[in-house]
This record gives structure tokens, C-alpha cells and sequence, in this order.
């Protein structure tokens, strides 16, 4: 059975979800004194998610048949969206508010949306989402 279709979008919408709270800069919502716990929350579950999720498709690499190189570029994203989100956890265990969180929250979702779109193209195919079209040309998928 393939976990990793069911156990992936956890950490996606975990991680969604933080970096948009990450983005989210108004002054009234900063002084809540529980909003640093909830960003906090949120990105630990999605770094703690996104590693199953990467073990659950380390083992179903090894039973499906994909393009090599579409599946090195989903792979890539996926590792790179893992290790913005360690790094961003590892502020959070400071205890500190610290600007590079806003540029990391950017690129959580960015890998994102490209792992998702990589992902989605091994699937679906990749004429199947045409926004993410010139994303693949440019990485060399098509």
C-alpha cells in the first residue's frame, strides 16, 4: 500500500499554513502573545510530517517506475522544502524573531508548490496543470 499519497499533504498544509502566518505582518496580530506558539506549532508538526513523508516515498521510489528526471526534481524540492523548515524550526527553538523567517517562509512555499506540481506530474502527467508549465521547462522536465 502507498502511504506516501495520504501522509503528504499533512505536512503541505502544516507548512502552507505557517508560512502564510509567517507572511502575515500586521501589528494587532504580532502582539497576540500566543501567535508566536501557534507559528511554532505549526512549523515543528510540518518538519516532524514532512520526514515521514519523505520516508514513505523513499519506499514507494522503489516499487514505481518515473522519469528520472522529473523524480529528481521532486525529490530536490521535497529536501529543500525539509530543510527550510528545519532551519525555520531551529529559530523557533531560540526563542527569537528573526527577519530571515520571512525569506524562508517565501521559499517553504515555493519548494512547495514546486514539489506538489513535480508530484502531481508523475501522476497525472505533465500536461496536466498548465501553470506549472513553465516551471517544468525550465527545470527540464518536459
Amino acid at each position: 500500500m502507498d502511504l506516501h499519497p495520504i501522509v503528504i499533504h499533512f505536512p503541505i498544509a502544516l507548512l502552507t499554513l505557517y508560512a502564510i502566518f509567517e507572511l502575515v505582518r500586521f501589528e494587532r496580530v504580532l502582539a497576540k502573545p500566543y501567535w508566536h506558539y501557534v507559528k511554532k506549532v505549526l512549523v515543528l508538526a510540518g518538519f516532524a510530517g514532512s520526514l515521514v513523508a519523505a520516508l514513505t516515498g523513499l519506499i514507494t521510489a522503489n516499487f514505481t517506475i518515473v522519469g528520472p528526471r522529473i523524480f529528481m526534481m521532486h525529490e530536490f524540492f521535497a529536501l529543500a522544502t525539509i530543510l527550510l523548515s528545519g532551519i525555520a524550526s531551529g529559530f523557533y527553538f531560540k526563542n527569537n524573531q528573526h527577519r530571515a523567517l520571512i525569506v524562508i517562509a517565501i521559499l517553504i512555499l515555493i519548494c512547495i508548490t514546486i514539489t506538489g506540481g513535480l508530484g502531481a506530474a508523475m501522476v497525472r502527467g505533465t500536461h496536466f496543470d498548465p501553470f506549472m508549465a513553465p516551471i517544468f521547462k525550465l527545470l527540464g522536465v518536459y
